[in-house]
């Protein structure tokens, strides 16, 4: 039982984490059209900030994904 409830948690901040990543990709191109329209040091930053998050949900997603992954071989 225990190993369904970690599943589904793992599964819904799977869920979450590829929503976030999707919300802050649209929200990168918003803010590069900005960018290039003017150049301006708080863009930028607000760039560079994006990237920085979109990295770390990327490697938040690897890392639930080959949890999920490592229960479910656990399951077997």
């Amino acid at each position: 039982m225990n190993f369904e409830n970690d599943l589904e948690a793992l599964q819904t901040a799977i869920f979450e984490t590829e929503q976030r990543i999707k919300k802050l990709e649209k929200h990168k191109e918003s803010v590069t059209k900005e960018l290039e329209e003017s150049n301006s040091d708080a863009l930028a930053e607000t760039l560079r900030r994006l990237e920085r998050n979109l990295d770390d949900l990327h490697k938040k997603l690897v890392f639930l994904i080959s949890e999920r992954d490592s229960k479910n071989k656990d399951m077997i």
